[in-house]
């Protein structure tokens, strides 16, 4: 016999949730890997890469050139900009993207 909602959510309660004829089921998620980004992720690679082709390039440019909507190229480039790898020098008409730390 099968216990009912009402019976699992009593023992539940009272702490004695256990029972030998209940089973858990545990989904383990392989391991994320988390790059520095250094690595970085293959889209945001993608996205500096263009930048540092053009540093005049626009986010509707960038969006142009890829697979990823302007939406997508606007969280990459925040995401670079937190992460201290990208900054934007002067107005968004008329100004640059500069890539920290590369010299080139």
């Amino acid at each position: 016999m099968k216990p009912d909602s009402d019976e699992i959510k009593s023992l539940i309660s009272q702490g004695g949730g256990y029972n030998p004829d209940w089973f858990t089921i545990i989904f383990k998620r392989p391991e994320l890997e988390r790059e520095s980004f250094e690595g970085g992720g293959k889209t945001a690679q993608k996205v500096l890469g263009r930048i540092k082709e053009n540093p005049n390039i626009t986010r509707k440019e960038l969006a142009s050139i890829s697979v990823i909507s302007e939406d997508g190229i606007k969280y990459h480039i925040t995401n670079l900009k937190s992460m201290g790898v990208l900054e934007r020098i002067g107005p968004d008409k008329g100004g640059y993207w500069r890539i920290v730390g590369d010299d080139a």
